[in-house]
């Protein structure tokens, strides 16, 4: 475990930002890489002279930390692109921003190229074409996706963060999406709750009961077999590492502590929401790990922290506005008013948890904590998530 580390280790040197966005495949919306950019301090593109980083050399090494796919698409300055293309060959396949600069002639599989739409000039040496649908009215896309189509094999929308933005991309089958669309709970009002969301709420209302006793909780967990049985194999992973194998819920709870439960067990209830795209479960868990490491900085309680990232994710898993939501549900006053209005210790450590998903560098240098603690948090609590995600996989 620690060679697999040591190279992650290194890459959280880096004194900038890195942000790390899934490519969707659009009809599935399953992810087919992630897109990871490098950014300076203040969220601004790196001089394509900026000395290049000892991790560089190292990048194939390190994605896998933070990646299950064996691919990702990368924005970076050339001087770095250039070191990459030096590296050795691995089983990782790079798709290089070039973002305006020449493509380089180089004739490694591993590596093909991106380029930018653009209205006044199309160059058709690029595979994959980024399509910044901000950038266009859905006229004079709807003009160039055929012309676009042609020339490149990829098309790819980015700054897809609307829901109707998704609907376009998806009726002009574009092949890939990268936005903060899939976070957001669909506008219908009269969508009514399935039996199986309303089963899950009651569920999570139980485990959030500050009164439920140990015994209780337990037999609230053992009635649902499947989330029974996910708890324990989680716990006996090897991702707790425990030296002893447990053998019920009920020494779960004694062995882990009875909040500890509560939290894992809300986690994996949520993860089961099966009409939702994967990647929803990863940010829940990225947002949850990434609010409690934030807790020490911030002089709070761990736990109350984590559950505000979790539950973050509620109204895009049920479609439903988070506040309607929230009202069913016995939180704490702390936990109610993180999540509602983003106030209190755990409610701002969830604002720089979002500025930095969603990229807003503008609002994330507002936050009272330096850059670079926020920044080591994210690093670690994909890394986090990627590595629970692995152990949760059927």
């Amino acid at each position: 475990m620690s060679e697999k580390r040591a190279p992650f280790e290194l890459l959280k040197t880096y004194s900038g930002l890195i942000h790390r966005q899934p490519l969707f495949i659009t009809n599935q919306l399953d992810v087919e890489s992630y897109h990871l950019s490098f950014l300076t301090k203040q969220g601004e593109k790196l001089s394509d002279d900026t000395e290049v980083p000892k991790f560089i050399e190292q990048l194939p090494a390190i994605l896998p930390a933070i990646s299950e796919r064996q691919k990702a698409l990368l924005s970076l300055p050339e001087s770095w692109r250039e070191a990459l293309l030096k590296t050795d060959d691995s089983e990782i396949n790079f798709t290089l921003d070039v973002n305006g600069n020449d493509e380089p002639n180089i004739k490694n599989s591993h590596f093909t190229f991106a380029r930018h739409a653009s209205l006044d000039k199309d160059s058709r040496d690029s595979s994959t074409l980024l399509i910044d649908i901000e950038e266009f009215d859905p006229k004079t896309l709807t003009e160039h996706l055929p012309t676009w189509r042609e020339r490149h094999s990829i098309l790819c929308a980015t700054n897809v963060n609307q829901r109707d933005e998704f609907a376009f991309c998806k009726q002009h089958n574009l092949d890939l999406l990268q936005g903060q669309f899939y976070t957001l709970p669909a506008a219908n009002d009269n969508q009514k709750i399935s039996p199986s969301t309303q089963v899950l709420m009651e569920l999570l209302v139980k485990l959030q009961n500050p009164d439920i006793e140990a015994s209780e909780l337990a037999s609230t967990i053992n009635l649902d077999i499947s989330l029974s049985y996910k708890l324990l194999r989680l716990i006996n992973s090897a991702f707790f590492g425990l030296r002893k194998e447990v053998s019920s819920i009920q020494q779960a709870i004694v062995l882990l502590g009875f909040t500890k439960i509560k939290t894992w067990a809300s986690l994996l209830s949520l993860s089961g929401v099966d009409d939702k795209p994967k990647e929803l479960r990863i940010v829940a868990m990225t947002r949850a790990k990434m609010c409690e490491l934030l807790a020490k900085y911030y002089k709070g309680q761990a736990d109350i922290f984590f559950a505000a990232g979790l539950f973050s994710t509620l109204d895009a898993l049920m479609d439903k506005p988070l506040s309607s939501l929230l009202n069913n549900l016995p939180l704490s006053p702390e936990l109610a008013n993180a999540l509602n209005n983003h106030s209190g210790a755990a409610g701002r450590a969830l604002q720089d948890v979002l500025n930095y998903e969603k990229g807003d560098w503008v609002a994330l240098d507002a936050s009272p904590l330096p850059t670079e603690v926020i920044a080591r948090a994210y690093l670690d609590a994909i890394n986090w998530a990627k590595e629970l995600n692995s152990q949760l996989q059927d």
